[in-house]
């Protein structure tokens, strides 16, 4: 998040969410047995009066997109900076519980980019629900407090681990270490996204590289040979793997092979790399902020992530007008959430980390969104 910016996330953040079905009817419990058959994205559309809220889009595959709510936010931030960038949305593993959890910075109250990066909110806002409808009022979580020289908290995502059996939440902060300020990405630790763990550096690259925007999916059977992997805007789209959320991370290689950089190999620079699996089949999609250009989300595709040689580019995607319309030369769309569209729809169900998958979700008031994650 570097710059003017925002995702588009995914789940869990980019969030995507997979819908069960869209008939009006009475908010339930998410079921966590309920078979997905449709995606939810929430983002926010950039740094208008409005922009830095939470929006939602709908799709029936995965790849082509339509605003939901006529294109108005779904969940408002009244905390804080009072606006939202980059949310996440995290599934419990019983699917009884959920959470957004997102930046807080709203850059349309005046802010500029380097009193945010340098001296912005250490906090992430969270929201809370039982069911994806009603969700409770945001609070703040101040993870990135117990960091010497703090300057921000930015692009969080979480994502259960269970060797600790607790959440892991990761997300950039700036400061100064060794000599050198840069974005380097911190965890903490949690069970209820109220209390955590003292923050610990999680990724850091090397020289004088920073990194504000990666993400964790997990491919529970090991397609590939490993089970979770991570790609990474450090000036490369960088991909991992690694059987272990916090244990040690191979690197498989980049996207350059696709003409695809985050600025040092040239070509269509991007950021913003966020993971969605499709349903009903071992396919994943890679979405990646085309900002340079403005011109907004792209999916890469691969039936097996073990080879970055796997990734293929598509054509065949639409973005919603929102979200595509949010990608512009000076900012690029992150995931986010707000607000909710008049009718509702069957309860929301979601499996995995913030932005990047596609689950279930439904919208009950005017005040409540549905999110979901990657399992």
């Amino acid at each position: 998040m570097s710059r003017a910016l925002h995702r588009l996330a995914a789940v869990l953040a980019a969030a995507f969410l997979l819908f069960a079905s869209w008939s009006v009817a009475a908010p339930r419990q998410a079921a966590a047995l309920d078979p997905f058959a449709g995606y939810l994205m929430a983002h926010f559309t950039g740094e208008s009066a409005t922009g830095e809220q939470i929006y939602l889009a709908h799709s029936t595959d995965g790849l082509r997109w339509t605003d939901l709510n006529n294109g108005s936010p779904v969940l408002l931030s009244t905390v804080g900076t009072r606006g939202v960038r980059d949310p996440a949305l995290v599934r419990s593993p019983a699917g009884d519980r959920y959470w957004i959890v997102a930046t807080d910075l709203r850059i349309a109250s005046g802010t500029s980019w380097s009193d945010a990066a340098n001296r912005g909110s250490t906090s992430l806002v969270v929201w809370e629900s039982t069911d994806l409808v009603n969700w409770s009022a945001p609070r703040l979580l101040n993870v990135a407090a117990g960091i010497t020289g703090a300057g921000n908290a930015w692009a969080p995502e979480a994502i259960w681990n269970p060797a600790t059996n607790d959440y892991v939440v990761y997300w950039a902060t700036n400061s100064a270490r060794d000599g050198v300020t840069k974005h380097r990405i911190w965890y903490v630790r949690t069970g209820d996204f109220r209390t955590f763990t003292a923050p610990q550096l999680y990724l850091n690259r090397g020289s004088g590289q920073g990194v504000i925007d990666t993400q964790i999916i997990e491919v529970p059977n090991s397609t590939g040979g490993y089970r979770y992997y991570r790609a990474s805007a450090d000036g490369h789209i960088t991909i991992e793997a690694s059987n272990s959320v916090l244990g040690s991370w191979t690197t498989l290689g980049n996207l350059s092979h696709l003409g695809i950089s985050n600025g040092t190999g040239g070509g269509n620079v991007v950021e913003g790399p966020m993971w969605a699996q499709f349903n009903g089949r071992d396919e994943w999609a890679l979405w990646l902020d085309q900002y340079a250009t403005g011109r907004g989300y792209m999916p890469v595709t691969s039936t097996n992530l073990g080879s970055t040689q796997n990734f293929r580019t598509r054509t065949d995607y639409a973005m919603a007008a929102t979200a595509s319309g949010t990608a512009r030369s000076s900012t690029s769309p992150r995931p986010s959430r707000a607000g909710c569209w008049a009718a509702g729809a069957a309860p929301c169900r979601s499996t995995g980390s913030s932005r990047t998958t596609s689950r279930t979700g439904t919208c009950g008031t005017p005040t409540s969104t549905c999110g979901s994650t990657p399992t």
